[in-house]
């Protein structure tokens, strides 16, 4: 199976060079990185050239976009029959590929989601993002409280069918979009209790864990909704 990651980087330049390297190595001479920068203006771009690799395809937005539509666009760009999302600051477990493929092959699923060790400075602060965050899936559940983690997430190439285009009106959710619409038009999901990857934290991290207020909350999911219902409606009609 050929895999296609895709990351969105903007001003990741303090962790990017960590986190292509531990992803490079575990790829094929076939498989490809989709990198689509959001107008960094540090030198994330500089050092993800040096790279010299052909398996990476960079793409710079012009202005700055945003998470999702930045998602968006990597993920019209994926060729692979197997799609991993990527954070730009995370870092790859050396078996992280073998295990999401040996799943995807000996296993009737369509949609991984996989254990993570929370990690800030050069410590682990949770052994699991599982149990921090009661991940689950659950088409309602992750409406309400996210818990599909895009950097822990692989999946078949049929599914960017049902998910693509991702709304440029749901903020951060490019990974509730995905995970959410997969499981409402019936595909098999498992979320897999083994961390790997390094979830890492720091100051600058585009998502976060912390809670945000009640009014905040019903807002965005009122925008989700809307969004995902208007998406589903269209898929229908074409």
């Amino acid at each position: 199976m050929r895999i296609s990651v895709c990351m969105a980087t903007y001003n990741g330049s303090e962790y990017v060079k960590v986190q292509l390297g531990s992803i490079l190595k575990q790829l094929g001479p076939d498989d490809q990185v989709v990198v689509v920068d959001d107008a960094s203006n540090d030198n994330t771009v500089d050092i993800i050239n040096s790279f010299n690799d052909l398996r990476i395809h960079l793409f710079i937005n012009e202005l700055n976009i945003g998470p999702a539509r930045t998602f968006n666009r990597a993920l019209h760009q994926a060729q692979g029959d197997l799609i991993f999302l990527s954070d730009q600051d995370d870092r790859w477990y050396d078996n992280k590929v073998y295990m999401v493929v040996d799943l995807f092959t000996n296993q009737n699923v369509d949609l991984i989601v996989h254990d993570a060790s929370i990690v800030r400075g050069n410590c682990i602060i949770n052994n699991s993002l599982f149990e921090r965050s009661r991940s689950s899936s659950g088409l309602f559940k992750n409406i309400k409280s996210n818990t599909y983690t895009g950097c822990c997430m692989a999946f078949r190439k049929d599914i960017l069918a049902k998910v693509l285009p991702i709304s440029a009106r749901i903020g951060l959710f490019h990974d509730a979009w995905i995970g959410v619409l997969a499981e409402f038009f019936g595909f098999r999901i498992a979320f897999i209790k083994v961390p790997l990857i390094e979830f890492i934290r720091h100051d600058r991290n585009a998502s976060t864990l912390k809670k945000r207020g009640i009014f905040r909350i019903l807002y965005d999911r009122l925008r989700f909704i809307t969004a995902m219902t208007y998406h589903v409606i269209q898929i229908y009609i074409k």
